[in-house]
């Protein structure tokens, strides 16, 4: 499985997606698909007259987040600080004089995300957003692979640093004289670092100004059943089927449909599912 496609299922634990890199500046309102290869690629903005939604007004909010970003440590990441006097870290290059961190993954596509100065910006008439695509779709002028980014994480400053397989190591020398080193720091703008040396890793970018959009929630067209089987109930499975196969567009036209139509919050987890995957973990 790729670094992408393993990044993201860890981030789905968080109720978010996200890119392996910070090279592409996303917006709400950007409509973008997901390819197995190249990751999630922006097709354009709700805006553009291509996609037949520019008499759609978007009413957006945005905020400052009450605690900043810290995920990662919880797949396999281990951090160990050193100050200058501290007796050297083991097979470490940091030396006595030397202050910084040392960071090992333990797990393929094992991450650490950290972001400072984070910002939250959403679109809050997403209701309003949904009936109109939900009409270009039966009206087969929406393409059901596209899906309209809805929430928005922006971080001043980020950190992220991905393991490209088992293992995966990194060594951070801090700059200056300090009394004192944290995992912290990697998004402080006080305390810059270089890479002694790195081990397999496949994403290494540290404290970089931004702006950044690390993180994001996408809205996309799925259809559900009406009357679904309950829990427990031996055809309980047939509410799991990939819903976009499973109906036409007639379906959901007949007389006493069993399906509707909705446009919700998209986790991709088809997507990132590979052959071997029986569910997402």
């Amino acid at each position: 499985m790729s670094i992408l496609k393993k990044y993201n299922k860890h981030l789905l634990q968080r109720g978010f997606n996200g890119p392996i890199s910070f090279n592409q500046t996303y917006k709400l309102g950007h409509i973008i698909t997901f390819d197995r290869r190249s990751g999630f690629e922006v097709v354009g903005h709700i805006s553009n007259n291509h996609f037949r939604l520019s008499d759609f007004t978007a009413v957006t909010k945005s905020g400052v987040s009450e605690v900043d970003i810290d995920f990662g440590t919880e797949t396999g990441v281990n951090i160990e600080a050193k100050i200058t006097g501290d007796a050297q870290i083991p097979n470490s290059r940091l030396s006595v004089e030397d202050t910084g961190l040392v960071i090992e993954f333990e797990n393929k596509a094992s991450y650490l995300l950290k972001t400072a100065e984070t910002k939250v910006h959403f679109i809050e008439n997403v209701a309003e957003l949904g009936d109109k695509v939900n009409k270009l779709y039966k009206d087969r002028k929406w393409n059901r692979n596209w899906f309209i980014i809805t929430q928005l994480i922006e971080a001043d400053r980020a950190t992220l640093l991905i393991s490209k397989s088992r293992n995966s190591k990194i060594e951070l020398k801090a700059k200056g004289s300090l009394d004192s080193i944290s995992e912290d720091d990697l998004v402080s703008a006080d305390v810059s670092f270089t890479a002694l040396s790195k081990k397999e890793m496949n994403t290494t970018i540290i404290g970089k100004k931004g702006p950044y959009f690390p993180l994001f929630k996408a809205n996309g067209i799925r259809v559900r059943r009406l009357f679904p089987q309950p829990v427990g109930s031996p055809f309980e499975h047939i509410n799991k089927v990939n819903s976009m196969n499973a109906f036409t567009i007639a379906d959901l036209e007949k007389e006493k449909p069993e399906f509707e139509l909705v446009f919700e919050e998209y986790n991709f987890s088809d997507e990132l599912i590979e052959d071997d995957d029986t569910y997402l973990t």
